[in-house]
């Protein structure tokens, strides 16, 4: 293969992300260059100047608009097809291993876009699949963290905790939403 073999190598690399992003995973332009390496591609992506493969086939996912990019917790880009994998599930997936960023992230999120606090169990199920244990192990650590320190709860009058970010709904109003949800889900 040869530089002449553009087009082809934007549909490869294209097809090589869509295949992560139909797994429901995020790829790094590492494994893409891997892959690419594997079927074909390594003398075509070899022409970047300093003989920098991975420079040339960041500047391909930068050229293609199917392709979306993450910066990741690790400090690396991560990249995606948002058609395959919406950007919302693609941070999750990203911050899967970190349950306390997770969760905080999601439920600041629930708080200020919504606005409405989040039962505690919404954790248990997907897309995020974290287990009591795990999820416990995360409140745990969110109350001794300075910066989880706006993370709070409140319990409905029937025991369900719910959890909210104080910088964007204020504990009263908190609660009458988790009254409000918990009361709507035992009547639909």
């Amino acid at each position: 293969m040869n530089a002449g073999d553009a087009p082809d190598l934007g549909r490869a690399v294209l097809e090589t992300v869509r295949e992560a992003s139909a797994a429901a995973r995020l790829i790094a332009a590492e494994e893409v260059l891997e892959r690419l390496v594997a079927r074909g591609f390594g003398e075509c992506l070899g022409t970047a100047p300093e003989g920098d493969p991975c420079r040339r086939l960041v500047a391909v996912l930068s050229g293609l608009p199917e392709i979306a990019s993450l910066a990741s917790l690790s400090g690396r880009t991560l990249y995606h097809d948002p058609a395959l994998l919406s950007r919302t599930y693609a941070r999750i997936l990203d911050r899967g291993g970190d349950p306390p960023r997770l969760m905080a992230e999601e439920i600041r999120a629930n708080s200020r876009d919504y606005p409405r606090p989040v039962p505690v169990e919404l954790f248990e199920a997907p897309p995020f699949d974290l287990a009591p244990a795990v999820i416990e192990a995360a409140l745990k650590a969110m109350a001794a963290g300075e910066e989880y320190r706006d993370i709070t709860f409140t319990t409905t009058s029937q025991g369900t905790v719910y959890l909210f970010s104080s910088l964007y709904l204020e504990r009263n109003y908190a609660t009458f939403l988790a009254q409000q949800d918990e009361t709507f889900s035992m009547n639909p």
